[in-house]
């Protein structure tokens, strides 16, 4: 026998379904508790359980007094459960990991025909930013993420940016900052400079190698019996001034 599909769930789909078939938008209202609970043919209690579930993913807004709206999609609920629903295991690490080197990977060079002086001077100063913490055995997860989210804003996608905001979240609390040494600091932050190198002179396949390096050596680091370098010590690039 099929397991029986609770009440509420049934109420989510019921509105959902009646959100796409009446063509409603952000900021539309949908009826009232009684007049929708009575079209649906359920319970009131059913559809306010199936309208918090509705809101607590962002589909929905109830207002006070004022009744029940379709919610503009955003990221916000999956960005603030995303990171719980990750197992605190290397494997999990190392997928998320994949994942966001494809996505970096992928679209960091269309960024060269698109970036402004500006934008390259702000990349710069975090940049020097990562290098002189490092030098001091400081970590730099603010200037690190940003660095991240201002290098793809000139592609003016807010998809994209929410995404690597939120996989560099999710990756920063399943890494944190445990066997972070002193050399990981300044490998980390040379990565970056050479990121913006590669962006000044232009180069987007340039800019592509910058990047695949910065994330091999993260896998390295969360993998080293697996790299193809583990045998031999690996020396930190020299380090290379950031043109003014």
């Amino acid at each position: 026998m099929a397991a029986r599909i609770p009440a509420y769930r049934q109420a989510q789909t019921a509105i959902k379904q009646y959100i796409e078939d009446h063509h409603l938008q952000p900021g539309d209202p949908l009826p009232s508790e009684g007049q929708l609970a009575k079209d649906m043919g359920m319970s009131r209690l059913s559809l306010r359980e199936g309208v918090k579930t509705l809101e607590a993913v962002g589909i929905l807004e109830a207002r006070q007094g004022e009744g029940i709206y379709v919610k503009a999609f955003t990221f916000d609920s999956i960005f603030e459960n995303l990171p719980y629903s990750f197992a605190s295991d290397g494997q999990s690490l190392r997928d998320l990991l994949q994942v966001r080197t494809a996505l970096e990977e992928g679209l960091v060079g269309m960024v060269t025909s698109k970036v402004c002086p500006e934008q390259i001077a702000e990349l710069d100063a975090l940049a020097q930013q990562m290098v002189q913490k490092a030098c001091d055995g400081q970590t730099f997860e603010d200037e690190d993420r940003e660095f991240h989210l201002t290098l793809y804003r000139p592609l003016n996608n807010p998809f994209l940016n929410r995404l690597v905001e939120l996989f560099w979240e999710v990756f920063r609390r399943l890494h944190g900052s445990t066997g972070v040494t002193h050399w990981n600091l300044e490998q980390t932050a040379q990565d970056h400079v050479a990121i913006v190198a590669a962006l000044r002179a232009g180069e987007a396949e340039q800019l592509t190698r910058a990047m695949h390096g910065h994330f091999r050596q993260i896998k390295e680091r969360l993998d080293p019996q697996t790299s193809v370098d583990s045998q031999t010590p690996v020396q930190p690039k020299p380090r290379q001034p950031i043109q003014k």
